[in-house]
Parts: C-alpha cells; sequence; structure tokens
C-alpha cells in the first residue's frame, strides 16, 4: 500500500532545493505553469490525507480460520491462479527486493536536474512531482478504486502452508489494487514525460524513453506477486494508474496554463482533492 512511499523524504527534498537555491528560478524557460500554493498545499494535504488512510486501511478488521477457509475454497479466477503457484518460503526476500526498486524510482525525477535547462525550472518541477505523488497517493487511499472501497484477499491468504497468524489479519484484505507498483509508475512516467517535454528532438524516440519508464513498475509488480503481497490483476491496475498520473498532471500544467485548477479538502469528516478544468 502507498503508506510507505517517502512523503516526507519528497517534501524534505523540496525544502532543500528551496533553501538551497533560493525561490527564484530566473529565466529559466516556461514548460509547465505551476502555482505554488496550489501544489505546496497538495503535496502537504497529501501527506496529512496520506498517514489517515495508512493507519485506517491497516487497522482493517481481522479474519476468523473459518473465514480463511471459506476464501480458500472459493478460490480466484484462471488469470490470476499463477499468483497461487509461489513458493511462499520466498515471499519476504521478494518483498525486500521490490523495497530496493521502489524507493530509488521515488527519486528518479530528482535526478532530471542533472539536465542543466531542465534544472533551471526545478521548483516547478519539483513541487509538480510531489503533487503528482499526493494525488496518486489519496487516489488509492480514498477513492472508489482503492481498497478503501473493494475488499479483496492478499495471495497470501491462500497459502495452507502458512501459518493462519499469517492469513488472517486485516491487512490482507488490501490486494486490489498494489500501491508499490503504482507509485513506481508515477514517478519513472513523471520523468519519463517531464525529459520528454525539454526534449521535443527526441520525436519518435519517446517511445523508447517510455518503454524504459515501464521496466521498473513490470519488475516490482513482479516481485509483489512472488511476496503473496497481489495477484497480476492488481499489478497491471496499480502500473496503469500510476503511468497515467505520471503522464497527465505535468501534461494539464503543460497544456492548460492556468485552465486547470486544483483545490484541497481537509476536515474532520471529509478529506479529498479536487481539480477543474476551463474549456
Amino acid at each position: 500500500m502507498t503508506g510507505f512511499l517517502p512523503f516526507r523524504l519528497l517534501l524534505w527534498l523540496c525544502l532543500f532545493f528551496m533553501c538551497g537555491n533560493g525561490l527564484a528560478q530566473g529565466g529559466a524557460r516556461k514548460i509547465y505553469h505551476v502555482n505554488y500554493w496550489v501544489s505546496g498545499g497538495i503535496a502537504l494535504t497529501g501527506i496529512a490525507t496520506n498517514s489517515i488512510s495508512h493507519g485506517r486501511l491497516r487497522s482493517k478488521p481481522g479474519m476468523t480460520e473459518e473465514h480463511v477457509r471459506l476464501i480458500t475454497a472459493r478460490g480466484v479466477n484462471r488469470f490470476d491462479h499463477w499468483a497461487l503457484r509461489q513458493d511462499p518460503l520466498k515471499k519476504d526476500a521478494a518483498h525486500e527486493a521490490s523495497n530496493y526498486i521502489l524507493y530509488p524510482s521515488a527519486l528518479l525525477p530528482f535526478f532530471l536536474f542533472l539536465d542543466t535547462e531542465i534544472r533551471q525550472s526545478w521548483l516547478d518541477i519539483s513541487l509538480m512531482y510531489a503533487e503528482t505523488q499526493a494525488i496518486n497517493s489519496n487516489l488509492y487511499g480514498w477513492s472508489p478504486l482503492g481498497p478503501t472501497f473493494i475488499d479483496r484477499y492478499r495471495p497470501a491468504v491462500y497459502y495452507e502452508e502458512l501459518p493462519m497468524k499469517e492469513r488472517n489479519f486485516g491487512n490482507l484484505r488490501n490486494s486490489f489494487y498494489s500501491g508499490h507498483v503504482g507509485s513506481t509508475a508515477t514517478a519513472t512516467f513523471f520523468a519519463a514525460k517531464v525529459y520528454a517535454d525539454y526534449h521535443p528532438e527526441l520525436g519518435g524516440k519517446k517511445l523508447l524513453l517510455y518503454g524504459l519508464a515501464g521496466l521498473p513498475p513490470v519488475m516490482v509488480g513482479y516481485l509483489r506477486i512472488k511476496a503473496l503481497k497481489h495477484f497480476p490483476s492488481d499489478v497491471i491496475a496499480g502500473g496503469i494508474i500510476g503511468a497515467s498520473l505520471g503522464i497527465l498532471i505535468p501534461e494539464l500544467h503543460r497544456k492548460t496554463k492556468g485552465r486547470a485548477s486544483f483545490s484541497v479538502l481537509y476536515h474532520r469528516e471529509r478529506k479529498g482533492l479536487g481539480m477543474a478544468y476551463r474549456f
């Protein structure tokens, strides 16, 4: 789930760049229109709302042994059955390996600043990335697409070889969709999109760039299945959602020049993010 995503690390990196470089970006070529107050507000609010959803999803009620047996007997569809053919003894190693890909991928957009021209717009891009990951996280934690509204049991529940204490706790209800894959895809496709926007001379080579961006999410998805955390359909959904956000949010900032606006709602009883587009 996306609670693992280092939002605070992303925020501190943005603040570090601000302190080290000052707020002004000089005569940088403006590719994106970024409202610092709106994008920064979404990023900061996203940290709070993500923490709330993370705790709530982890505290879902556990399952009785009878419930687990009924789930196991019911089985899964043919497409996802591959997730039930893994070696449960290797699940912990696969889980750790997926994190080793996730965390560097989350930092990948900051390596865009090695490009001199992109570095001139470091503040716009840093805030836009923090905003994008905040939207990704809260889409997972609060929208009808994620585990708040969809109870799907992780593959580990179906493995009778595992002790019952590893098959019946509440977090095992959060299989759909894969937050690890979604966050990885958001980062890699965001980096590819921004680089492509600054280098239109790439032409058809952009397809190769996006192909490379797809490799880390595929690797993470494979490892999450091996870790008995997700089914193939879970990781595919996470990849599609993450990649879409990684491309869509920069595109909205690039094309609309102020016609797109984002809003944040944070109330004791209601939390959410909104977007409006003026045609």
